[in-house]
């Protein structure tokens, strides 16, 4: 594998493994082709045909063919008789073909039996000019023959066929170039052919150009026009029953195929007959053009329901019609027809054509992938959605420039649903995904906070633990040192409790962290139960203190102990050891600094709302604005219950060590 492509690669198969977790948006994209083979999508793409070819840039008058119609209104004014006459038709045959056109096409049917002077100048018109082509019907429900009386090889050569392949919408997007007719004579197999009457018009002004019509050298079924001592043609696309947004559609047979109309609101130069009657127009401007007469009724006329606009409702000035004209009439469809095909070979204007139904399904396949691709490459499903929007109308847009550079029908309908539809559902999945992996990221912030907090209490407990017990000791030695009443003995014992309790430290901190419902005192093998009423506990925790050898303690002639029950169900057992190492901790303050105390009074109450728990003794006070440890954690405490700490000297001598906190705090 080339270097530079095993980046993508690798980017390929981990979003291809990504989007096989959740595999809804391939079941889109067969959804949407098993859709489209039901033909339940064609309806859809038939119309987005209509607004592409609908919202194109306007094209010039195609300056190549002219069309002259015969107006009801102007046959009321010109004749006591309101229907078109076969004399006039045939005067004015007469004025065009003197004009020397390249061809003309008369839109007006002629069937039917019919000796009046009219019907024989047109059957000699016919006989004497070969570029003059009429038009018949020959598909059913209705058939429409030629006039009687004209040569056999006259009605092969000159006359089209006119019938018009309507959509199921009643819509006009197709034309015949020609079809095969039914049996003659009962004789299978014997089906002559007819070319329509716009492609013999086509042919013949080609043909003036050096063009001529030949069979496909690979296709024998398909026709070309190939310029003459040369090898180069034009090849004209051919509809099947799977073309474009058709499927299955019944009445796509022989040859046929889309029509390109030409866009804008002038297309064709349209005047009216007795502009040449009357000499008002001069006809010198028909030569070597195609000219197409045909006929409207300005009252109620009959309209062609197409994807194009008609020159005749620009030019409409009549405020008394009753019915605006709209769609276009007859003899401009065959002016789109042939125009398409002489514009294709002339002015290599293009002609429309599909691909092969496999290529349209891989197309389709294609788009799906690209909006699973896009929605997966992101991050975010806001980026995701932007990403679909723009290639979804980049895609559009390659639709639409490619339907107007080249003619190539898209399958535009079903990409543009299969695209958006297959990516939104992975937007849905990128949401679900990024909202899972952020709740995973947040329980994992918050294991790591209550494991942080753990930590910060093992902390603190260790320190409560090692300052209660050791560190007290340790500095009762290093006092007696500086003192100078160190003796042997003495040192012995006190280093062998200070060994003793550091020890038990650590079986302390075991037992707390295992969750054990116990307070280890901090001198002896002593624990206390903290399930019991927590007054209970409390006041054994101040019994076991006052009973530790500490210079304050020496003096104490009066302790008042008065502690009230309270709700103790609401703390945790946490809670509870740190209020009984605050009474621990703030007794032996008293034992170490308040030398001289000789009254020791600790009082838990009711206060309104609130519990307060209060140490308070008649020593020297304070001494020092230090703030240690053990304050530090008490201020600690305090945020827990969100409380109040308080540690001040009273006026006339000793301290007050106060926490309370609302009697209905709960911290379990």
């Amino acid at each position: 594998m080339l270097p530079f492509l095993k980046v993508p690669t690798r980017r390929l198969k981990r979003l291809a493994r990504k989007s096989s977790k959740w595999p809804i948006g391939y079941a889109i994209i067969v959804g949407v082709l098993i859709t489209r083979s039901f033909g339940l999508l064609a309806n859809l793409e038939l119309q987005t045909l209509d607004f592409l070819l609908q919202n194109r840039l306007s094209e010039e008058l195609d300056e190549e063919i002219v069309i002259i119609l015969f107006e009801r209104s102007t046959l009321l004014n010109q004749s006591e008789r309101e229907d078109l006459t076969e004399q006039q038709i045939a005067q004015l045959l007469k004025i065009v073909l003197a004009a020397d056109p390249a061809a003309v096409g008369l839109n007006i049917f002629l069937g039917g039996q019919n000796t009046s002077p009219g019907r024989e100048q047109l059957i000699e018109l016919f006989k004497t000019h070969p570029n003059l082509f009429g038009v018949q019907k020959v598909l059913p429900p209705r058939k429409i023959d030629p006039p009687q009386g004209l040569p056999e090889e006259i009605v092969v050569e000159q006359f089209g066929m006119n019938d018009v392949p309507p959509d199921q919408d009643g819509r006009i997007r197709r034309t015949f170039l020609g079809s095969y007719l039914e049996d003659v004579g009962g004789l299978p197999n014997n089906n002559p052919f007819k070319f329509s009457f716009s492609f013999k018009l086509a042919e013949a002004y080609l043909g003036t150009q050096g063009y001529a019509l030949e069979n496909h050298p690979r296709q024998a079924n398909v026709p070309i026009f190939k310029l003459e001592n040369t090898s180069s043609f034009i090849k004209l696309p051919i509809l099947n029953s799977h073309s474009g947004g058709y499927h299955r559609e019944t009445n796509i047979s022989d040859l046929q195929s889309f029509l390109n109309y030409r866009s804008g609101p002038s297309t064709f130069q349209i005047i009216n007959a007795f502009d040449l009657f009357n000499r008002s127009l001069k006809p010198d401007f028909l030569e070597d053009k195609v000219v197409i007469v045909g006929h409207t009724d300005s009252d109620f006329p009959r309209f062609l329901p197409v994807a194009a606009s008609s020159s005749l409702i620009q030019g409409e000035s009549d405020e008394d019609v009753i019915i605006p004209r709209m769609g276009i009439v007859g003899a401009e469809l065959e002016a789109h027809s042939a125009s398409q095909l002489i514009e294709a070979v002339m002015a290599d204007r293009p002609l429309l054509f599909t691909l092969p139904g496999s290529v349209e399904t891989l197309l389709i396949i294609g788009a799906g992938l690209t909006g699973i691709l896009v929605s997966l490459s992101f991050s975010s499903s806001a980026r995701s959605a932007v990403a679909l929007l723009i290639c979804a109308m980049i895609g559009l847009g390659f639709c639409y420039w490619c339907l107007l550079q080249f003619g190539l029908l898209l399958p535009v309908t079903p990409m543009a649903i299969c695209l958006p539809l297959a990516g939104i559902t992975y937007l849905g999945f990128n949401y679900r995904s990024q909202r899972r992996s952020l709740l995973t990221q947040r329980a994992k912030l918050r294991q790591a906070n209550v494991l942080e907090a753990e930590r910060q209490k093992a902390i603190e407990r260790a320190f409560s633990a090692i300052h209660a017990g050791p560190l007290q000791r340790l500095s009762r030695l290093l006092r007696s040192s500086k003192d100078g009443n160190l003796q042997q003995e003495h040192i012995v014992q006190e280093l062998e409790s200070l060994n003793k309790e550091i020890r038990g430290v650590g079986e302390r901190l075991r037992q707390e962290a295992i969750g054990d419902v116990y307070f280890f005192y901090s001198e002896g093998d002593i624990k206390l139960d903290l399930t019991h009423p927590m007054h209970e506990v409390l006041y054994e925790v101040y019994s076991l203190a006052v009973q530790r050898k500490l210079p304050g303690f020496e003096t104490i002639k009066v302790r008042a102990v008065a502690i009230e029950p309270f709700n103790c169900k609401l703390l945790n057992l946490d809670i509870k050891r740190q209020l009984c190492w605050f009474l621990e901790e703030s007794l032996q303050n008293i034992g170490k600094h308040a030398v001289g105390t000789t009254r020791i009074q600790v009082s838990g109450k009711h206060l309104d709302e609130f519990y307060s728990l209060k140490i308070e003794d008649n020593g020297p006070g304070i001494q020092s604005a230090h703030v240690g440890e053990g304050t530090q954690s008490f201020y600690r405490l305090e945020t827990l219950l969100r409380g109040k700490f308080a540690r001040f000297s009273k006026p006339n001598g000793g301290t007050i060590c106060e926490l309370s906190w609302p009697s209905s705090f709960n911290t379990s």
